[in-house]
């Protein structure tokens, strides 16, 4: 069987991930099939709800979004979704010290955009996950991997 190496890609070289600017300290954030494992540690629901809430905030919100417009199921939307690409980042966190973090206002939302420039580059299709041959690859992660 070939490898990576094999074709001349060495995956510790391999850097998709962008940097977010968060209370003056840079931290990398991604987003690929592990993110999705992380939205169903904190979100509760399976991904595909997930997904099917945030088109609706986004639509609700045509474009503009201010802090007076967000529910508290839209803050819990964004917070996921930032917990989970910075996890895949590579921080090591429980969520509420990541929502702690984030905070509220200004930063939340500007996290947040950034975030959503990502996953919508790189969003999934509901589709694509139903047609998995592995359910299980979509369900929530063991919580033993959350902790240190």
């Amino acid at each position: 069987m070939a490898k990576l190496s094999d074709y001349g890609i060495k995956v510790d070289d391999i850097d998709s991930s962008k940097k977010i600017k968060i209370r003056g300290a840079e931290f990398p954030v991604d987003f690929h099939v592990k993110s999705m494992e992380y939205v169903a540690d904190v979100y509760n629901d399976d991904y595909s709800e997930f997904e099917k809430d945030t088109n609706d905030l986004l639509s609700r919100m045509s474009g503009k979004m201010t802090m007076d417009k967000l529910s508290a199921n839209d803050l819990r939307i964004m917070r996921c979704l930032i917990y989970s690409m910075l996890r895949t980042g590579g921080l090591d966190e429980d969520e509420e010290t990541i929502y702690r973090l984030i905070g509220m206002g200004n930063d939340l939302l500007r996290v947040y955009g950034v975030c959503m420039e990502i996953f919508t580059a790189g969003a999934f299709q509901v589709e694509d996950l139903k047609k998995s041959k592995k359910p299980q690859d979509f369900q929530k992660s063991s919580k033993k991997t959350l902790k240190k």
